[in-house]
């Protein structure tokens, strides 16, 4: 009985994030790399530290430890954030998740670059918090648009195919 209470309690602290990736470029070679690099671009907005090494971290975090890829320059991966709002988790928890009530969001352009600087492909990831217990924490918005990158990253250009479908 005490699980049904302790499961009840995770579900309901759980905020509802959700992202989605919009290409703007298609990916233009087959190529494969077994080496992929991060390098952040000046955001375009006014992107709290916090923010930007949690976002840093996930991304690694799925890069380099399911080993799809290893620290390197044979891809390169810029992103740069170009919109950051919060939202109010207040809000979000005062109406619930009615509507967009202090719905939190993020958007990173991310372009795809080999050794010779040519772009590979370019796309956009949203990230979204619009309710959860208590509010739901912004948080979820950072992990959730950093898992679609790694997510597209590990699709479309790991030499490691069987990795990168985990």
């Amino acid at each position: 009985m005490k699980r049904a209470y302790i499961f009840a309690l995770v579900f309901a602290l759980t905020g509802c994030g959700t992202a989605r990736t919009l290409v703007l470029d298609p990916v233009k070679s087959e190529a494969k790399f077994a080496h992929a690099v991060l390098e952040e671009n000046n955001p375009n907005v006014s992107v709290p530290p916090e923010v930007t090494a949690k976002f840093r971290s996930v991304i690694e975090k799925g890069l380099y430890d399911k080993q799809a890829f290893a620290p390197g320059k044979d891809l390169r991966i810029q992103y740069t954030f170009v919109s950051h709002n919060p939202g109010s988790q207040f809000t979000r928890w005062f109406w619930g998740g009615i509507g967009n009530a202090g719905e939190g969001s993020l958007a990173v352009l991310v372009r795809y670059l080999d050794t010779n600087d040519k772009e590979l492909a370019k796309t956009q990831v949203e990230g979204r918090i619009g309710s959860g217990a208590f509010g739901g924490s912004f948080d979820e918005a950072i992990i959730k648009a950093g898992e679609e990158i790694v997510k597209f990253t590990a699709d479309h250009f790991a030499a490691n195919r069987s990795v990168a479908a985990n």
